[in-house]
This record gives structure tokens, C-alpha cells and sequence, in this order.
């Protein structure tokens, strides 16, 4: 029997019980009640209506996002939550097109300056406004500053407008990462490295002082695959001059001489551009184009695209009428619950197994837009994915910007594999990497001692590793590889010895991994549905989002969020700080988050969104 607590004890247990409790309850009803206020702050006000021949204002700050991550309202509250702000790419496009069949839009403003993302989402949003300029209407690009991806986008409009003291800062693609190894050498950091394919270079950071060549090899065939698709699409909607978008150092200082260095005359003058204007006559052709506000005759005739979302009736779905369900996989694959913006092994299979329980649903899609990450979670979510066809459900895998190793591995045995030409994909291979402190514990005076039942009881990362206990490492990724291979091999009807020669953790765009047999066809999200649909003999369905669901606290603060949109005013310096934090900060966040229990990942660090 439990022995029983003492009375001076259950007396403190029970204050302190009474306290936390006390406590928790006046932070929510101060929680609440300040939300409260805020709602009924927000409902005072009127709703934006949609004015007759308005310009749909698309002020894109933020980063493109297949899902909004999860919102913690006590840490936003605090001020400790990431405020990153998010633009998810279904809303925006759903905007656009309903934009293009609304007699009271009369065109769309974009200002793409803020908006991050990769060129395979850059492209989709780029692709919905040339649907919408064959509409009749214009689109008219106005910043202060457009960098490479922004510059994609703005390309897709009928005019752009540059700022007198802007630029048009087009730097090529690259992939260069930190190196570590000299550092840790000094404090006495031991890595040990376990991998199968000699191109999977995620943990080269702390083995080598620099890339290896294998790297630079597949890095150089992936960046000339995505930079001559940049190339091409921007030439294609400029006509810019041969070879521009190459210019060296060199020709580039050549070329800003002739212009006496003003580089918005420089834009100007290679047809980057159309017109160079101050802000106040930016702002004056808007009122010309559009007119002003019928009530406030200082604004002009437009509509943010938020509110015009909000405009926008819900989709009516029927009872009984079968569906499409899209199930989105966004971010590093994790083991256990993870929230939105991440793959959790247990939450993803806990969605893919509710479409399959559900009688409605026919069809589901996967939208993969993840570099990969826990073997373990990878293959626990490819387990209920094989369930789900068991069930005769039909399953397809949409790619977005990155769907490399581990979301190559949940994607492999859908009936059909859709990719956009330059989204990120391959990356077949396994790594394992752990790392050992007995030279800094001597260093720093630091011993460990003790005893055990087994000598692997007994193994830390204060000791070095045995070497019968690396080969059981190396034997184990051995076998995760061969199973990759052969998962492949079966899933895509592809020779094993076939699909090993273009494994080795490789890294491939879209247009390369079709014609190798790794994806079916090239498509966006929305051809992927209608795919699926047809695989599954559907004629009239619905399409429907399964996502996990928000506690009402959440389901709060992401309202006020769509609800309390603020322009923020354009800024060179906030840019580069969060593209640094992007290029340099990102892969060491996603390293940080690896928690496989076997220590072995199918990730792909170098596949940032290019």
C-alpha cells in the first residue's frame, strides 16, 4: 500500500492547490476579458464593405505559408511569441481569383516588398494574377525595393512602379552554409557521423571545414535547374535584355557608371521597370486610376485583401455529397503531437485516420511542404497513409516549395505524385549524427563515473563512443536506406538498382524528378484535387480542409489576427535582418528540434526555399 502523506504535508498540498487554482482562474478571466474588449472593440467598427470599381490591395508582408502555425495567446500575450508574420497561400489565391470575376474590382495593387517564400509558391501566386489580368483588368506592382522573390512576383503585373531611391536587387541563387568543425575541435566536440549516400550533406557542418565536393555538385545541378526557371519566367514576362539577370560584378559597375550609380535609373533603363516615382506620385495615379474613397476622399478606392476575404461567403458543402479532403504536411517531421507548421508522426496519422473513418470522404491529398526529418515519424505517418488505401481511398501527394527525404518517403506510395516544376524534392538517403563532449569534460575538470547492468547502460556523451556500438549505428541506417530504395522502387515501379543511382540523398527540382520517374505530373495543389477526384471516379464533390482543431482561445486570437492586419511600412533593414535569420538562424532552429529516438533523419537542411 502507498504510504500515507503526513499531515503537515496534505495541508501544504492543499494550499498550494488552492493557489494554483486561484491563479490560473484570474489569468483567464483576465485573458478573457481582455479579449472580450477587443471583440467588441473590433465589432464596433464597421465592417469594410466592398466599394464599386475598388483596387484589391494586396499588401504582402510576411512569409508564404501553406497553414498558419498554432498561436500559444498567453505567450502573444507576453510578448514571447514569434512575430513572424504569416500569409497562407490558399486564402490569397482563393482572394485573387474571386477578384477576377468581381465586377466591382476594377484591378489589383500589388506591393510584394515583405512577401517571402519560395519560387515555387511565388510562382502559383504569380500565376493566379495572370489569370486575373486576362480578366480585362490591370495589375499595377508598386515598392520601394524589390528583392529577387518579390521581384518575381511583381513581374507577373502589367506595370511596375519603383521608388526614386529604390532598386531592383536580382543576386542569383546560392547554397552556402556556416562550418563548425574548426570550433569544435578547440572545445573538444567529437562528431560522429552515420550516413548512406554520398550526397546527403545536412551534417557536413560539423565534420568538414568546407563543402564537399560531392555537395557542390548536386547543390550546382539543383541551382541551375530553379535559377534557369527564375530566368526563364521573369524574361518571359519582361523581355529583359540577354543575359541581365547574369551580369558579374564587373559589368554591373560598368552599367551603374553610365547611370552615375542611381540604380532606380538603372532598373529603368534594362526594362526591370516601367516608371520611377516618388511615393506621393505613386499614391496620386492610384487616385487617378481608381478614384477616391466615397467616404473619406483622402484615401483612395481600394480594399486590403484581408477584408475583402472576409467578404467572401464560406463554401457551402452538402450533407451526404462526397469529398476531397486535403490533409496539409507542413514543416520538419517530428515525432509524438506536434502543433500546426510542424509534422507530428501521432498528429498528422491521427487527420489521415479520421479521413479515412469518414464515409464522406473518397479521396485524400496530401500537400507536402517539408524537408523531411524523424525516420521514425516518416514511416508512422507512410503506415496510416498504406491504411488509407487499404480503406480504397485514393491517395495523391501535392508537392509545394519542399518535399525532400522524409516528405519524399510520406509522399512515395500515394496513387499519384503532383509537383510544381521548381518545387525541392529527392533527397533520398539517411543520416545519423551524435556528438561526444569527453575532450571538454577533461578540459573543464569533468568527470562521469558509475554503474550499470549493461554496458550500454553505461554509454553518455561524456565517454567516447564504443566501436561495436558505431557499426550497429552504421548497420541501422544501412537498413533504413535499403528500405528507402526499395520503398521507392515498389511504390514507383522503378529498378532498386535504378533508383540508387539516383538516391544518395541527392537533391532534385520538380522538372528533373518527372523525368526520372520520382513524380507522376507537374501541377499545382488545385490539378492535384482535380486528380485525385478523377483517380477516384468522382463527378460533383466538395473539397475539404482536415486540420487539427484550435481551442477556442485559439480560434479567438486568429480571428483578431485576420481582423487586426496592419500595414507595415517597408524597411531595408527589417528585410535583411529577417532574411538573415532565414538563411543563417533557420537550419540551426531545425537542427535544434531533431528528436528521432534512434537518432537517424531523413532531412534535408540544404533545401531551403529557393
Amino acid at each position: 500500500m502507498p504510504q500515507k502523506r503526513s499531515l503537515p504535508v496534505r495541508l501544504l498540498a492543499f494550499v498550494w492547490s488552492a493557489i494554483n487554482g486561484t491563479r490560473r482562474l484570474i489569468l483567464n478571466l483576465v485573458f478573457f476579458g481582455l479579449l472580450a474588449v477587443i471583440l467588441v472593440g473590433i465589432s464596433q467598427d464597421q465592417v469594410p464593405q466592398v466599394p464599386e470599381g475598388a483596387a484589391l490591395v494586396l499588401n504582402l508582408e510576411g512569409k508564404l505559408v501553406e497553414q498558419p502555425r498554432d498561436i500559444d495567446p498567453f505567450k502573444m500575450l507576453a510578448g514571447g511569441a514569434d512575430d513572424e508574420q504569416e500569409i497562407v497561400i490558399g486564402d490569397l489565391l482563393k482572394v485573387i481569383e474571386a477578384a477576377a470575376e468581381d465586377d466591382r474590382i476594377a484591378g489589383i495593387v500589388l506591393r510584394p516588398g515583405g512577401v517571402q517564400g519560395g519560387s515555387a509558391k511565388l510562382e502559383l501566386v504569380g500565376r493566379a494574377l495572370a489569370r486575373f489580368r486576362d480578366s480585362g483588368k490591370p495589375v499595377i506592382a508598386q515598392s520601394g525595393w524589390y528583392s529577387q522573390g518579390p521581384y518575381l512576383l511583381a513581374t507577373f503585373a502589367d506595370e511596375i512602379q519603383l521608388n526614386t531611391a529604390g532598386t531592383v536587387a536580382i543576386q542569383g541563387m546560392g547554397m552556402y552554409r556556416l562550418f563548425y568543425k574548426d570550433l569544435l575541435d578547440k572545445i573538444g566536440v567529437k562528431t560522429h557521423l552515420f550516413r548512406v549516400g554520398k550526397y546527403k550533406s545536412f551534417a557536413e557542418s560539423y565534420y568538414l571545414k568546407e563543402m564537399s565536393e560531392p555537395a557542390k555538385e548536386a547543390n550546382t545541378a539543383l541551382l541551375e535547374d530553379i535559377w534557369g526557371r527564375y530566368k526563364a519566367t521573369v524574361n518571359a514576362n519582361r523581355s529583359l535584355p540577354e543575359g541581365l539577370l547574369d551580369r558579374n560584378l564587373a559589368q554591373l559597375e560598368a552599367a551603374l557608371e553610365e547611370v552615375d550609380g542611381d540604380f532606380s535609373d538603372y532598373a529603368l533603363a534594362n526594362g526591370m521597370v516601367d516608371s520611377v516615382l516618388t511615393s506621393v506620385q505613386m499614391r496620386d495615379q492610384l487616385f487617378e486610376r481608381f478614384g477616391a474613397k466615397a467616404d473619406d476622399d483622402s484615401k483612395f478606392n481600394g480594399i486590403g485583401w484581408e477584408d475583402y476575404l472576409g467578404q467572401m461567403l464560406p463554401e457551402i458543402q452538402l450533407p451526404g455529397r462526397d469529398q476531397v479532403a486535403v490533409v496539409v504536411a507542413q514543416g520538419p517531421i517530428l515525432p509524438g503531437d506536434q502543433p500546426a507548421g510542424t509534422v507530428g508522426g501521432y498528429s498528422l496519422s491521427k487527420l489521415l485516420r479520421q479521413a479515412r473513418e469518414d464515409d464522406q470522404v473518397k479521396a485524400v491529398v496530401i500537400r507536402v511542404d517539408s524537408p523531411g526529418g524523424s525516420v521514425f515519424a516518416s514511416e508512422q505517418i507512410r503506415q496510416e497513409i498504406l491504411a488509407l488505401k487499404a480503406a480504397g481511398k485514393t491517395v495523391v501527394s501535392s508537392m509545394g516549395s519542399v518535399a525532400a527525404s522524409g516528405g519524399y518517403w510520406i509522399s512515395a506510395n500515394a496513387d499519384r505524385i503532383y509537383a510544381q516544376p521548381n518545387t525541392i524534392t529527392g533527397s533520398i538517403g539517411i543520416i545519423g549524427i551524435i556528438q561526444t563532449f569527453e575532450e571538454t569534460a577533461k578540459t573543464i575538470g569533468v568527470n562521469m563515473d558509475g554503474v550499470g547492468t549493461t554496458e550500454m547502460a553505461g554509454l553518455n556523451v561524456f565517454k567516447p563512443l564504443p566501436d561495436a556500438f558505431k557499426r550497429i549505428m552504421q548497420m541501422n541506417l544501412n537498413k533504413g536506406y535499403a528500405d528507402f530504395i526499395n520503398l521507392v522502387s515498389s511504390a514507383r515501379g522503378i529498378p532498386a538498382e535504378q533508383v540508387d543511382e539516383m538516391a544518395q540523398g541527392r537533391v532534385w527540382s520538380g522538372t528533373a524528378a518527372k523525368e526520372l520517374g520520382l513524380v507522376d505530373e507537374l501541377g499545382s495543389l488545385d490539378d492535384a484535387v482535380a486528380g485525385a477526384a478523377e483517380i477516384a471516379g468522382l463527378g460533383d464533390y466538395d473539397r475539404v480542409l482536415i486540420e487539427k482543431e484550435l481551442t477556442p482561445e485559439q480560434q479567438i486570437i486568429r480571428e483578431i489576427m485576420k481582423n487586426a492586419a496592419i500595414e507595415m511600412p517597408e524597411s531595408g533593414n527589417s528585410r535583411l535582418m529577417s532574411l538573415l535569420k532565414q538563411s543563417v538562424l533557420g537550419p540551426l532552429q531545425q537542427q535544434l528540434t531533431l528528436s528521432d529516438p534512434q537518432n537517424a533523419y531523413m532531412l534535408c537542411l540544404e533545401c531551403s526555399e529557393l
